[in-house]
């Protein structure tokens, strides 16, 4: 009964709170390059890619809600240094609720807060996810995660910019209670919106780390992402290098 309660919250989510008037927009057509993300790098007029580095310390917090441990609860915070670390470029503060489906299926929905700066715009977003784990070779694991957005950006006037997102994972157990990790995650936008974000290939996160499982309910990961951003012109794409420390809490 809980399943099928949540699977219809999921797809109500899905259909009802993703914005009609940008679904009409979605449709199989050539790409566009897409959205420019704040703090933004001076770039080359030759139409090569302008880089920068950055620092992301992103918190995890997923936690049960129910005596038999299916029903999720979820909560992040994510601080972004900006462009050569000259200050926070971004603040996202996710929260959301799922349901643990097996062991490897998990489903959530939920909210998202973002905040830019140096120039304080904002933005709010709803999103549904799904993810599904297996291993491979008795010790690969590996995990398949799609998120669907529905993004309320300011200065959009009160546009719905819809964007898919999906990520692969591997995970290979070391020594020491250490593992190493390797992800893709590509971002396409579903519409395009007056003033925001454009219909096509929006950013590609490629990632690379090394984990260390502290406790049952602890785990740190150290690595390196390469964000490469898509924009509308090929002199605006650039390559944010970002040192990643990441806390994951499992309480």
């Amino acid at each position: 009964m809980a399943f099928k309660l949540l699977a219809t919250l999921f797809l109500f989510l899905t259909v009802g709170l993703s914005c009609p008037a940008a679904q009409a927009q979605i449709e199989l057509s050539p790409i566009r390059l897409a959205e420019s993300l704040p703090d933004p790098v001076p770039t080359n007029q030759n139409g090569t890619t302008a880089h920068a580095f950055q620092m992301w310390t992103p918190v995890f917090i997923d936690f049960p809600m129910s005596r038999g441990k299916r029903l999720r609860g979820y909560f992040e915070a994510s601080p972004r240094l900006g462009n050569n670390l000259n200050g926070m470029s971004q603040l996202l503060i996710r929260q959301a609720i799922g349901y643990r489906i097996s062991k490897h299926t998990s489903a959530y929905v939920g909210h998202v807060w973002v905040s830019n700066y140096p120039d304080h715009t904002h933005e709010q977003r709803i999103f549904q996810q799904f993810g599904v784990g297996h291993v491979l070779f008795k010790r690969l694991e590996v995990l398949h995660r799609t998120r669907l957005e529905e993004r309320f950006i300011q200065n959009t006037n009160g546009a719905c910019s819809m964007r898919a997102r999906y990520l692969l994972r591997f995970a290979l157990p070391l020594k020491w209670r250490l593992y190493a990790v390797v992800s893709d995650e590509l971002f396409v936008n579903l519409n395009s919106v007056e003033n925001g974000p454009l219909r096509g290939i929006d950013q590609n996160r490629l990632y690379a780390g090394i984990g260390r499982q502290m406790s049952n309910q602890v785990r740190m990961e150290v690595g390196y992402q390469q964000q490469y951003v898509n924009a509308s012109d090929p002199t605006d794409d650039r390559a944010n290098h970002i040192l990643m420390t990441q806390l994951f809490l499992t309480p």
